[in-house]
């Protein structure tokens, strides 16, 4: 099974395709080096791709990182403005730059929340920066936020630019293992190299411009990736940056293209929604010819579905395609002026605990979506938000870290002490929930958390609640 998702600014665009029987190739042509290069690979379908050649960053593709990610004691600030294009290549760009706490800036970019894929080839063109301290990678994650798995397509330690790294990490935390090898050739830094992996539900294997390198054939990952590209700065394994480290330093990408396996007689449906979802039935990916699906548009809070483009038109929703070949789809939603407004921003609230006081409850309606409200790892848990006096409550949107609820309900109340349950989850997935149809007059909406997804506590970017003044005919603007 092969799942394809494509997903805009948070907001999911599904992408399913479903790979059965997927056989790599015995033998593998070298890729041309070259800029340029084709698109087209012989028996292969080209599912997502960018060649950068837009004058900024395609953000319905990429998600640039604003954080200061807090893992293997690396020393840089992941900065929007490290990120940008230039000449038709991605630049990740690295520097000594004090900022936010950090002595580094440095860049991040992923397809969370717009691109997710299992099994396939995915191929990235790229020169690499160097020195010591410098660790530029470009590597998959779950997209499930479990880890492991990883997969790194490749990594490079600055100090050793002729030598790039390939590997697989796999287990149960704490309980991890990895594998891996190097290859060295020529100085990764000073000129563009592809690196390529096709993997499938029996094998990884990794290639270094156009020649197979490495394989391993166990202990495979069976589950939607996410890929990102990065350059950390220092950490426990580069090491820091020394008197010898120059900056700036630049992650330099010309493409990065991800492909599925092409079987005759079965075509790929691929779907796309900004603001909105596509519900898919039956949700295969691959379909035999002349399979009848259907497709029903969901619009996110604050919009209503507009028409369908691409190889689909007009406005009829749910509407039946037939699969008569490889078909690209996009449902379109538009602003509804008459949508509910945003009413919990900056409002008070309260927690059953929080890990730690950077982790408050506050958090959640601070309007940041970098800081977030983190429980106690135990269940129950729960946090509640007093709007101030009472609203027609008609939505709610949950942004959930890592450690998110696998069954929680929605409950609000008048007075706070007595409450009454308005939604019921019992199957969480984590990521951006919207919750609609609420229509709860209340003063007081509460987060119960009943059971973890994680062994850690309850963690929520964002906590937004949409509703109308009781009694107000013509609402508002809405914030978002």
């Amino acid at each position: 099974m092969v799942y394809f998702i494509l997903m805009k600014k948070r907001w999911i665009f599904w992408i399913g395709v479903v790979l059965a029987s997927i056989i790599l190739a015995g033998s593998r042509p070298a890729i041309a080096q070259e800029a340029g290069s084709s698109l087209e690979r012989p028996g292969w379908y080209l599912v997502w791709h960018d060649e950068f050649e837009k004058e900024v960053l395609d953000e319905s593709k990429w998600r640039r990182e604003d954080a200061a990610l807090v893992k293997n004691n690396e020393l840089q600030y992941y900065a929007p403005n490290e990120v940008y294009v230039k000449n038709g290549y991605l630049v990740l760009r690295s520097r000594k730059h004090p900022f936010k706490g950090k002595d580094y800036t440095s860049g991040l970019v992923d397809t969370k929340g717009r691109l997710a894929f299992q099994y396939g080839r995915v191929e990235i063109r790229a020169k690499l920066p160097k020195g010591q301290g410098i660790w530029p990678a470009e590597w998959l994650m779950p997209e499930s936020g479990d880890w492991p798995p990883e997969i790194d397509i490749v990594e490079l330690l600055g100090h050793s630019s002729n030598t790039v790294h390939m590997s697989l990490h796999w287990g149960v935390w704490p309980d991890k293992k990895c594998c891996g090898k190097i290859f060295q050739g020529p100085d990764f830094s000073q000129d563009f190299h592809i690196f390529a992996l096709e993997w499938d539900e029996n094998k990884i294997t990794w290639f270094v411009d156009g020649i197979e390198r490495h394989s391993i054939d166990h202990d495979i990952p069976r589950e939607p990736f996410y890929l990102i590209l990065n350059t950390a700065v220092g950490g426990e394994w580069p090491g820091n940056p020394n008197s010898r480290t120059t900056f700036p330093q630049y992650h330099t990408i010309d493409y990065v293209r991800v492909y599925a396996k092409d079987i005759p007689g079965t075509y790929f449906l691929t779907t796309s929604a900004l603001n909105g979802d596509i519900y898919v039935q039956p949700r295969q990916g691959r379909y035999a010819e002349n399979t009848q699906v259907a497709l029903s548009a969901k619009h996110k809070i604050g919009y209503l579905f507009s028409c369908w483009s691409g190889d689909l038109s007009g406005a009829q929703n749910p509407v039946t395609v037939i699969m008569d070949g490889h078909k690209k789809i996009t449902a379109n939603f538009a602003y509804d002026p008459q949508a509910p407004r945003l009413i919990s921003r900056g409002k008070k609230t309260q927690a059953s605990s929080w890990e730690k006081e950077n982790l408050s409850a506050r958090k959640v309606v601070d309007g940041d979506p970098n800081s977030r409200w983190s429980s106690e790892f135990s269940d129950p848990q729960w946090l509640a938000i007093d709007l101030g006096r009472a609203y027609n409550i008609q939505a709610i949107r949950l942004a959930w870290e890592v450690a998110y609820a696998k069954k929680y309900n929605i409950q609000v109340s008048h007075n706070g002490k007595t409450w009454r349950t308005v939604y019921k989850q019992n199957n969480g997935k984590g990521g951006t929930e919207e919750i609609t149809k609420v229509n709860a007059r209340a003063r007081y909406v509460r987060l119960y958390g009943i059971k973890r997804a994680r062994e850690w506590g309850y963690s929520l970017w964002e906590f937004e609640v949409f509703g109308r003044a009781i009694g107000r005919k013509s609402p508002p603007r809405q914030v978002r």
